[in-house]
């Protein structure tokens, strides 16, 4: 019981302290960032190392990236989508300020879809059907871990 306490309380800690890596690209500058996504070459960001996106700036301290960000948007000049891929700050089970702020770059074309995963590198694929939320793997089992550390805690 108290290694299982123990590995619970190391799994958080080191989860806590890793910073994500995502891809950071979009569309209008770099075609490999479209809806056919070519990661080799693209760049990469450490999270934690990148600038908060403008809109986060009114909270006036730094927020911990949680997630990698792709948002669709409608295409500009002929070109069906625009996409853009980047980190994610904040909460990734409440996605609707990062998703409803407008793209510095296009600010006014419509979004198609924007979804939040949790694990590096993993905004490569781009819903282009309005997908709004996607949960990862690694997401699940922090959730199934922390419930059943609080089962186990609620028998001791």
């Amino acid at each position: 019981m108290k290694s299982l306490m123990i590995f619970i309380g190391i799994y958080a800690s080191i989860t806590a302290v890793l910073s994500i890596e995502c891809y950071d690209c979009e569309s209008m500058s770099d075609p490999r960032c479209n809806q056919y996504f070519e990661p080799e070459g693209v760049k990469q960001t450490d999270c934690d190392d990148g600038d908060m996106p403008e809109y986060l700036h009114k909270y006036e301290r730094r927020i911990k990236a949680t997630g990698c960000l792709t948002k669709v948007h409608e295409g500009l000049d002929g070109r069906r989508y625009y996409i853009r891929r980047a980190c994610y700050y904040g909460d990734p089970e409440n996605t609707v300020e990062a998703c409803e702020t407008p793209d510095s770059y296009i600010p006014f074309v419509n979004i198609i879809s924007c979804t939040v995963c949790t694990e590096d590198l993993c905004n490569v694929n781009a819903e282009l059907n309005g997908g709004h939320h996607a949960m990862d793997y690694f997401s699940k089992l922090t959730l199934v871990v922390a419930t059943v550390a609080a089962l186990i805690l609620n028998n001791v």
